[in-house]
């Protein structure tokens, strides 16, 4: 017992109390924003708060004050270009005060978001613990803060090589340390705000970016559309509308996205304006790449939410790895109500005005969309759209010499107005015979000279194949007219005596030109020179269309009225730009054969084809973009009804398409 009390005595001998140890060093950074600013606006113009919020401060962006500014009930528009924030940051010691013994450089980040620009932009020196910077970020939406870390700033070498002081000088230790703005509100994301394109570049610029659009009920409050005054969609819930499905995903489109005026975008190459001087589309579509076909939805179908990682894939922007929750399987429903939404999203034609047609002729008229500026086309990426009266491929061929399996593309050199490599010498190039053939073919010149050729390599591979488009003349003849500044009326008056009859001819063609010419009275025509040819009459009826194609010798048309028109006759003179896009059909109509041969043996093979080249055909589809495909962009049809055809003269149309109700 004596042991055990002296043991006892040494251990509470040994016992002693000594006060912890302070933590030394940065503990984190207290960061101020000073204010948000559209990145090199000269004067520096302020980013913009939602309309409802400014109408509160009476509808003056600029009476807003800077503590309202980003907070939920008064959100940051969501920007389309790189955004400047200014910030105050103090170095913060364990004990929760200013740290003056920090001096050295920090770094800048922002989530969610990306830095962009020069490397000042992604640090700033603190001096006794005490600094003032401006990031610039981009890809900025949602609840956003800006960090500042006691870090290496981010190096990214696709911004450009690193010069000598664009990095700070690397102080012996680091602490880590972080903080962290207020939360800064932006504007939810919505379809429109993966596809709308930004900095001048046709490609997302949330390329890579993990996103979620729209918002479950049990999530709070409906996501509803931020529209400029006067858009019938603003305020209007976001709907997201399942297009179509695929063995690979499906397409979805926001029903009530807002309008998109053509001057708000930058980098727009626009050769013709809209009527309405907005975009034909409203960047509201994309396409979800499921790596399968995604069960359980079906065409029609509503869902409130879809997320995924961002991508481009071949020039077309996509959700991949992708979730959604549904908001009504329409399958359920009785079938008359199928379509009950499907018939909200109805297709867009597409003509001249959205491949990007000038007031003239132009080396790339052949192909619908060619411009990587041409954002009419790309504000229907993924959205259903209509081609009308497209003439299918009379000639399949194979510019595969070399039996790789590749067939070189190919670039225009708008300089000189001709087709071939794309950026460099072709000297020794041993291409160049397969890229000519493939020119050839595309564009139906040369050795495909008014014809209408795909080339065989692509549409074995893919499935793609070629089809001539809708040409330049009168509407009345069921023809595009979306550029009237293409159309020439020629006409003159008469007074019913043939050997009076004044003529009146068109300003100068090209020779060789293809022509479609309607004239609303009978008349006659003659082609050639600059003066009245003294060549035969061509009669034309009143209001039919007549196809003509000019000789070397002729580049004006001339026109006058038969005695029996009795007064003013006016034709409209339409030059055919012989225009293409592909067409993918393989999944929709798998049982057409489009690589058919008219001298086939089999006779009624040989009909079907012959019944085929004589129809012009209406494809509804999604529109996709393939950056290396000559035509670039393309049509996919969901399905047999996607299709019908209008046939030739006394012929059908080839099985198993049906003909079009309103030909």
């Amino acid at each position: 017992m004596k042991r055990l009390m002296l043991v006892s005595a040494f251990v509470l001998a040994g016992c002693y109390t000594e006060e912890a140890v302070q933590p030394k060093g940065v503990a984190t950074f207290d960061v101020q924003v000073k204010g948000l600013y559209v990145a090199n606006s000269n004067p520096r113009a302020a980013l913009p708060v939602a309309d409802e919020c400014a109408a509160r401060h009476n509808g003056n962006q600029s009476q807003v004050p800077l503590e309202v500014r980003g907070t939920p009930d008064c959100r940051y528009l969501i920007p389309r270009s790189a955004v400047d924030i200014d910030l105050d940051i103090t170095a913060i010691d364990a004990k929760g005060q200013q740290m003056e013994a920090f001096n050295g450089p920090v770094a800048f980040r922002v989530v969610p978001g990306n830095l962009t620009g020069a490397y000042n932009y992604r640090w700033t020196n603190l001096t006794n613990g005490k600094g003032t910077g401006t990031v610039r970020a981009s890809q900025l939406y949602g609840e956003m803060h800006v960090w500042v870390q006691d870090e290496a700033p981010e190096v990214d070498y696709s911004e450009g090589q690193v010069m000598p002081g664009d990095l700070p000088e690397e102080p012996a230790t680091r602490s880590y340390a972080t903080g962290l703005s207020r939360a800064l509100q932006f504007e939810e994301p919505t379809l429109a705000t993966v596809q709308t394109p930004q900095n001048s570049d046709q490609l997302t610029a949330y390329n890579g970016t993990y996103m979620r659009i729209g918002r479950n009920p049990e999530s709070g409050s409906v996501l509803r559309q931020n529209c400029e005054d006067g858009d019938p969609n603003d305020n209007e819930p976001v709907t997201l509308l399942v297009t179509g499905t695929d063995p690979g995903g499906f397409f979805v489109t926001d029903l009530t996205a807002c309008r998109v005026r053509e001057n708000s975008v930058p980098g727009a190459n626009i050769q013709t304006a809209e009527p309405d001087g907005y975009y034909p589309g409203r960047f509201n579509a994309l396409y979800i790449y499921n790596y399968s076909f995604p069960e359980g939805l079906d065409p029609g179908d509503l869902l409130w939410t879809v997320a995924g990682s961002v991508q481009e894939f071949t020039a077309t922007t996509q959700l991949t790895f992708p979730s959604w929750s549904v908001r009504e399987h329409v399958r359920l429903l009785p079938q008359s109500e199928w379509d009950k939404y499907l018939r909200l999203a109805p297709p867009t034609e597409l003509n001249g005005r959205l491949c990007g047609y000038s007031s003239s002729l132009y080396v790339t008229d052949p192909l619908c969309g060619y411009s990587y500026g041409n954002y009419k086309m790309e504000s229907l990426e993924s959205a259903l759209v209509k081609v009308r009266r497209v003439k299918f491929p009379e000639v399949i061929h194979s510019c595969d010499a070399n039996g790789n399996g590749l067939v070189p593309f190919f670039c225009p050199d708008t300089r000189a107005g001709t087709w071939g490599a794309c950026g460099g010498d072709t000297a020794g190039d041993p291409d160049v015979p397969e890229r000519q053939c493939n020119i050839e073919c595309t564009l139906g010149v040369g050795q495909f000279a008014g014809k209408v050729c795909s080339e065989k390599n692509t549409f074995d591979t893919f499935g793609q194949f070629v089809v001539e488009m809708n040409p330049t003349g009168a509407p009345e003849a069921g023809l595009d007219g979306s550029v009237g500044a293409r159309i020439q009326y020629v006409g003159r008056a008469v007074d019913g005596n043939a050997a009076t009859a004044e003529w009146a001819s068109s300003k100068e063609l090209g020779p060789g030109l293809k022509l479609n010419i309607w004239c609303d009275k009978a008349a006659l025509l003659r082609f050639g020179g600059s003066t009245l040819p003294a060549s035969a009459d061509v009669p034309v009826a009143a209001r039919t269309l007549l196809k003509h194609t000019l000789t070397s010798t002729q580049a004006f048309v001339w026109a006058a009225a038969q005695n029996e028109a009795g007064g003013a006759v006016t034709c409209q003179v339409g030059p055919d730009a012989r225009t293409r896009i592909n067409v993918v059909m393989k999944d929709a109509v798998p049982d057409l054969v489009v690589n058919c041969r008219e001298d086939d043996p089999d006779a009624e093979r040989a009909q079907q084809c012959r019944f085929m080249h004589g129809a012009t055909f209406d494809i509804v589809g999604h529109l996709r973009q393939v950056s290396a495909a000559r035509p670039r962009w393309m049509v996919l049809p969901r399905d047999l009804d996607d299709v019908c055809c209008n046939p030739g003269p006394d012929m059908q149309c080839p099985k198993p398409i049906e003909p079009c109700a309103n030909p």
